[in-house]
């Protein structure tokens, strides 16, 4: 069992999709064991974050994580393969020459932890960026695909809906579980993401300072200008 950061492997576009029922994504039950696995990593991190978002599935992402994989090019694509509605999602991958249950991909994706310390990122050089994803507060939904390419390597994409990993940003803010959404609290994960994004990383200042009466202002900062209470994303 392995995780990839950096390969520039390419194989035929040839796979056979699916072909562990026990793994297919496309079912309920796997989906939901997905989904379990990754809130139960969000609402268990150290430090406990005010602002993190319980996530669903998402068969719009999935889509778009599975249509990934079918190509069994074991490497993150660019941003460009991996859009919705304009935004860039976020992407782990894994692979393997047996297969795993999505627990335990969650789990190798978890794993980085021992390497991270917050907010300073790794503390060793070593891979944590599948680590923030998962944990990564804004990101709300998730849709995962598999497949088995032509070489009998089983090849499994999450893609996340908001993406997560930004540099300079740490994946939450720290303090006391949902301190950020009391009023929208479950089970210590907040449920109540704003629906739009920002696009400069000083709108809250501009809607300080100029007003979002200002319609540059306000097209500028939706998230700012228009989310009062909710968890607004990055980028």
């Amino acid at each position: 069992m392995f995780t990839l950061l950096v390969c520039i492997l390419t194989l035929q576009q040839v796979h056979s999709a699916c072909v562990d029922q026990d793994i297919c994504p496309d079912k309920p039950a796997i989906q939901a064991e997905i989904i379990d696995v990754h809130n139960a990593f969000r609402r268990a991190v150290e430090p406990t974050a005010s602002d993190m978002l319980l996530m669903s599935y998402s068969e719009e992402v999935a889509a778009s994580a599975q249509a990934w994989a079918d190509n069994c090019v074991l490497a993150h694509g660019e941003p460009s393969t991996r859009m919705l509605n304009g935004y860039e999602l976020g992407e782990n991958l894994f692979y393997s020459s047996s297969p795993y249950p999505w627990t335990a991909v969650v789990n190798a994706w978890h794993s980085e932890v021992a390497n991270y310390l917050y907010p300073n990122g790794s503390t060793n050089a070593k891979t944590v960026g599948h680590y923030t994803q998962v944990v990564w507060n804004s990101s709300y939904k998730v849709g995962c695909g598999m497949t088995l390419c032509p070489n009998g390597i089983y090849f499994y994409a999450c893609h996340y809906y908001r993406a997560g990993n930004f540099r300079t940003w740490p994946p939450y803010k720290v303090g006391p579980s949902c301190a950020s959404c009391p009023n929208n609290c479950e089970d210590k994960l907040c449920t109540n993401p704003c629906p739009y994004i920002n696009k400069y990383l000083n709108c809250p200042s501009l809607k300080t300072l100029v007003g979002c009466s200002n319609n540059l202002v306000s097209s500028w900062c939706p998230a700012s200008c228009q989310c009062i209470d909710e968890i607004i994303p990055i980028a």
